[in-house]
Formats: C-alpha cells, sequence, structure tokens
C-alpha cells in the first residue's frame, strides 16, 4: 500500500466513506434476507382465522385434515400453513369447469369424425 499524503487525503477519506457505506449495505441487506421465524397460534387463533368452530378443528385435527403439530397436550398451528390450508378447497368457477371439459373432450377424442 503506498503512503498517504495530505493531498490524497480528502480523496482517501471518501473512499473510506464509500466503503462503509457499501458494507452497511451488505448487513442490512443480509438481515432483511433472513427468514423471521413464525410463532405458533393456538386453535382459538385457528377458529377466528378460520371461522370455523373449535369443535370441527379438533374433529379435523383427530382425522388428520388440518396441518398441526402437538406438543404435550397442546395443539400448535402456524398461520401460513393455515392459510395454505383453505387454499387447497378452492371451488372451480363454471368458465374454469368448462374450459376443463374443452381440453378433456378435444385431448379424448374417440377418433370418429
Amino acid at each position: 500500500m503506498e503512503a498517504l499524503k495530505f493531498e490524497n487525503l480528502p480523496n482517501a477519506v471518501a473512499e473510506l466513506q464509500k466503503g462503509q457505506s457499501e458494507i452497511l449495505a451488505l448487513l442490512l441487506n443480509k438481515a432483511e434476507q433472513q427468514p423471521e421465524i413464525e410463532a405458533p397460534i393456538n386453535i382459538k387463533d385457528v377458529s377466528k382465522l378460520t371461522e370455523l368452530s373449535i369443535p370441527t378443528l379438533y374433529s379435523y385435527v383427530q382425522r388428520n385434515d388440518i396441518p398441526y403439530y402437538k406438543k404435550g397436550n397442546r395443539l400448535k398451528f402456524f398461520k401460513s400453513e393455515i392459510i395454505d390450508w383453505i387454499k387447497t378447497g378452492k371451488q372451480k368457477t363454471l368458465k374454469e369447469i368448462h374450459a376443463e371439459t374443452d381440453e378433456f373432450l378435444s385431448n379424448h377424442k374417440n377418433g370418429s369424425k
């Protein structure tokens, strides 16, 4: 490394500030990339989220129809998993059903024209 002269001091300070800004940006970016740990929720919160009664939720748990975790006697759920579970029950629109029917029929023609 070459010796720093007084005349070059402003440029050296500017380079140090630029380097510091880049390091800070990298650190902040890394901190933002770390996934936040999702806190588990209880069955009352799931009931509010899904608008299902607690006894109904217990029956879903008993049949393993809903994603859940059990630690000791406590049931725990994760909001993201419950939302994904709700999304699996999407009902198709008439337009989607007609499109699927048309596609099926066009792919499975019996060869007679």
